[in-house]
């Protein structure tokens, strides 16, 4: 009986404290997200998964060159007001889960 006590104990207090809220430490501020304007063509759209791939000129904010590339669309009805072929300018939200297009104007 005194160690089912002590086991019920012990979880409740290793429970309490994994729900304490970490403080930041020192130089491991988290990084806020990054913003960048670009245009380019829509070269392929993804409703399905929320996805429009772009061919894209340089975005200097985010010392990115010029590529194509795959982003997730937030949200994703952004992708109805464009189509494949389309010239277009979009914002471009990078976090540490990764690019996300918040916004599509086309041109």
């Amino acid at each position: 009986m005194k160690t089912i006590v002590l086991l019920i104990t012990a979880s409740l207090t290793a429970t309490s404290v994994v729900a304490q809220t970490m403080k930041p430490m020192p130089g491991m501020a988290a990084k806020a997200a990054k913003f960048g304007n670009g245009s380019g063509i829509v070269k392929a759209l993804d409703p399905k998964t929320a996805k429009v791939t772009i061919q894209h000129g340089p975005i200097a904010a985010l010392a990115w060159p010029g590529m194509t590339m795959a982003f997730v669309a937030n949200p994703p009805t952004l992708l109805r007001s464009v189509k494949v072929g389309q010239r277009i300018d979009f914002t471009v939200q990078v976090t540490a889960t990764g690019p996300t297009v918040t916004g599509i104007k086309p041109r």
